[in-house]
């Protein structure tokens, strides 16, 4: 085995590690790799840089890295006539995504090394991510507290829903579409005593027409490209296992069957609650009008992020959480319904995590989107989004007395929070054509989403005629209200500085007491609005 140098002729195996693996632990296993008959021209690079939990960067950059030095190896080493990569946890990943790279796709660079590639080994790779969930307690409450703050960790980027793991699989799966029988093969090997890994995380590898399923008895997420001093059946079982998913012959498989009410989709629609709300509100009256008197086979998603106060939507961490939470539920569905159309019909917070996810994933594809009392600014790059084909239609619904827009939106953006504003109120700036419009229905923040409008988002939705309700004006009064609300944020913030610090400078109970009640105020008037 080698680790820098590649004979021109024979094949090139690329080996990339895992996140906490040994780096000799996979040694044994290639050795007697290259010691089968027929394979003692065969060369073995182990890329050097594996991902650590402590890496620092963009993992995107680092899997195109990873592609370019692939090309440079190969070409200097008189390119090889096959080429197979193996990758184990972390680094199976980073090799699906520096195959899309030099594949010219997510922005990589093109390389030639890629037409090599018969086969791709995936060794317990989480190929949907890692939900914090199946971590244990202190590495799940790790993972969870530097995702919200040292997100420069290349490994935060493995959660479930990140964008990356949400750019890679969607764009897997249409690349995949594209080859057809002409794509490598792709093999999962997942171990039977693996907790981090389940076979419906891997739909997208192996709901492909050249993906295929391998199981390990007894192997668990760390040992599982180990061949010797480990738990199996019988000796030398893990070893033929192994063996044949990097050199022998494997079965092309299929994924579980989809449940019955799941066959033949033809359209997805996420419906995405706002804050101080759940399903059992808009969601539910939609669902059911969506699924009544149409011909095509819809699935209405109406999974909730949970409870969400205006307290909590004014602080930029407690907003952003949801997000890797939506992006893993649109890849979650895209992998099972892949020619699906896909809308959106989002309330508040709800269009937040729909704005924020298109700005994050590039390959998030809807058709149509119906967006009522959106948090977003009103210089959202909707047109941007329209010319990379994430949106193809768009109607904007803005309530004449929308409290939460047009009052504390426009607040939260006077103490600099330019990621919300006022455009489900005021309107948005620049949209692609065709979008519509309504300034302003008469009502308050869900006013696009009463009873009264049900039937017609339905309409816009299934068929994708644009609602035309009546329209009216906000009043004097709550109009100038918002214009004055980012300088009244300023003033009530320095206002409760200026309590705190003067409760510090000389201690009173008196003054304690009133810095209290200027907090409880404060909370007070987000929950008024």
């Amino acid at each position: 085995m080698t680790d820098a140098s590649v004979s021109g002729g024979g094949r090139l195996i690329v080996y990339v590690g895992g996140l906490i693996e040994k780096r000799h632990d996979a040694d044994e296993l290639f050795e007697k790799l290259q010691a089968e008959p027929g394979h003692a021209d065969d060369e073995v690079w182990v890329y050097p840089d594996w991902i650590r939990p402590l890496t620092r960067g963009s993992l995107a950059v680092l899997a195109d890295t990873l592609n370019q030095r692939i090309g440079a190896l190969w070409a200097e080493g008189g390119r090889a006539r096959e080429i197979v990569l193996v990758g184990h946890s972390a680094g199976g990943v980073l090799l699906r995504y520096a195959y899309l790279c030099g594949r010219g796709r997510l922005d990589g660079h093109r390389s030639a090394w890629v037409h090599q590639v018969t086969r791709i080994v995936l060794l317990a790779a989480p190929n949907r991510g890692v939900p914090p969930s199946r971590l244990n307690g202190p590495t799940r409450v790790a993972a969870i507290m530097a995702a919200g703050t040292f997100r420069r960790f290349a490994a935060l980027e493995l959660l479930a829903g990140a964008a990356f793991m949400t750019d890679l699989r969607l764009e897997w799966i249409r690349l995949f579409n594209e080859l057809g029988a002409e794509a490598p093969l792709v093999v999962q090997v997942r171990g039977a005593a693996d907790p981090l890994v389940r076979p419906e995380d891997s739909r997208d590898v192996e709901g492909r027409a050249t993906g295929a399923d391998l199981y390990i008895p007894q192997a668990d997420h760390r040992d599982i490209m180990k061949v010797s001093k480990v738990p199996q059946d019988r000796e030398g079982q893990r070893y033929d296992i192994l063996r044949r998913a990097v050199l022998g012959t494997v079965e092309i498989t299929e994924p579980a069957a989809l449940p019955e009410q799941e066959a033949e989709v033809t359209d997805i629609v996420f419906l995405l609650h706002g804050i101080r709300a759940g399903i059992n509100s808009w969601v539910t009256d939609l669902e059911r009008a969506l699924q009544n008197g149409t011909t095509s086979r819809t699935l209405v998603v109406t999974a909730s992020y949970g409870w969400l106060s205006a307290f909590n939507f004014a602080f930029p961490v407690s907003r952003r959480r949801t997000l890797r939470w939506f992006q893993d539920q649109y890849s979650y569905q895209f992998a099972r319904h892949p020619d699906a159309r896909i809308h959106f019909v989002g309330h508040s917070n709800g269009t937040y995590m729909f704005g924020q996810s298109l700005r994050q994933v590039r390959t998030l594809r809807f058709d149509r989107v119906y967006l009522a009392g959106s948090v977003l600014p009103r210089e959202f790059g909707w047109r941007d989004f329209a010319d990379r084909l994430q949106i193809a239609t768009l109607v904007n619904a803005c309530g004449s007395r929308d409290k939460p827009v047009g009052w504390l939106c426009s607040g939260l953006r006077g103490l600099g929070m330019r990621d919300i504003g006022l455009g489900g109120f005021a309107g948005f700036d620049v949209t692609p054509s065709g979008t519509v419009q309504f300034l302003h229905l008469d009502g308050g923040h869900g006013a696009g989403l009463t009873a009264q409008h049900l039937p017609a988002v339905a309409e816009y939705i299934r068929d994708g005629k644009q609602p035309n309700p009546s329209v009216t004006e906000p009043s004097q009064l709550f109009s100038q209200v918002s214009r004055l609300a980012p300088l009244l944020a300023v003033l009530l913030v320095l206002g409760l500085l200026g309590m705190v610090a003067w409760t510090v400078v000389a201690f009173s109970l008196v003054k304690l007491v009133a810095v209290l009640g200027g907090a409880a105020a404060a909370c007070l008037i987000l929950k008024a609005v």
